[in-house]
């Protein structure tokens, strides 16, 4: 039921950050990326069938999982610095993988207390991998403007997110069960509409993206954490409701002040102009 779910729902998530991206530019694109459109969802699901206890861990591990998604928009950025797509995606794979395999190694689940380490623990592991991204990820060097999209580009796009659905699904059943959880986990959506951006947009459309997620995930941090700390207090609904509260407040802010930078940039540029 969850792959059925999964690959009806992931190319129409892949459509409209693209279509975020295209409207409101690549840094807004990546803010809204960087919101549970998928997890937060199979999460409630998997709660209403495995109980609260349930939920709580899995919401230590989703942060936790912040930490690969991390590595992965770090080594696409730096090697979307010196290459074009095909071997940025294939370093962001790479550092994706090994960043999985080194958080569900036997020692650091040991190092954590347990199968799954506490919420301030995961939340705080995942919060330094952003500030270590943000730090490192090369910022882009100008404005972006992206050629108009050709009409076939939207449907590839939710073509490739299905058919990447497809082979991650299939193709991790006979792996065994720790590469089956690194391809269950895999970052689709940012997958396709990074290397798209990447392709039709340039080097800097790409890093406006991933930064942009990079910043966003910062409300996915909280409103996991705030539904880990909820859950066993006011039950799946309200949890949900606090957690969704603020990560909606802080996607708006984030939002709100990158309008508002643009608008400072504006006035700057018009005045060295009559000036």
């Amino acid at each position: 039921m969850l792959f059925l779910l999964k690959i009806a729902v992931t190319p129409l998530l892949v459509a409209g950050v693209s279509l975020a991206v295209r409207w409101w530019g690549p840094t807004v694109g990546g803010i809204l990326m960087g919101l549970p459109w998928f997890t937060g969802p199979v999460l409630f699901i998997l709660i209403q069938d495995q109980g609260i206890t349930f939920g709580v861990g899995a919401c230590a591990g989703v942060l936790i999982g912040v930490v690969s998604i991390s590595a992965f928009m770090l080594a696409y950025g730096l090697a979307a610095a010196v290459a074009r797509w095909p071997l940025s995606l294939a370093a962001a794979v790479t550092a994706y993988g090994a960043s999985v395999a080194a958080t569900s190694a036997e020692t650091f689940q040991r190092a954590m207390g347990g199968v799954a380490p506490p919420l301030w623990a995961a939340a705080a592991m995942g919060a330094v991998s952003l500030c270590v991204v943000l730090a490192l990820l090369p910022r882009p060097e100008g404005e972006v403007r992206p050629p108009a999209p050709p009409w076939w580009d939207l449907p590839a796009r939710m073509m490739a997110a299905a058919a990447l659905v497809t082979v991650l699904v299939v193709g991790a059943e006979p792996l065994g069960p720790r590469l089956a959880g690194i391809f269950a986990s895999y970052p689709i959506i940012l997958t396709i509409t990074g290397v798209f951006t990447h392709y039709s947009g340039g080097r800097d459309a790409v890093l406006r993206v991933l930064r942009g997620l990079a910043v966003s995930l910062f409300g996915f941090i909280a409103f996991f954490l705030v539904l880990g700390l909820a859950l066993p207090v006011v039950g799946a609904i309200g949890a949900y409701a606090l957690a969704a509260t603020t990560g909606l407040a802080i996607t708006a802010a984030l939002v709100a002040a990158h309008r508002a930078r643009l608008a400072r940039q504006a006035r700057s540029a018009h005045a060295l102009r009559l000036s």
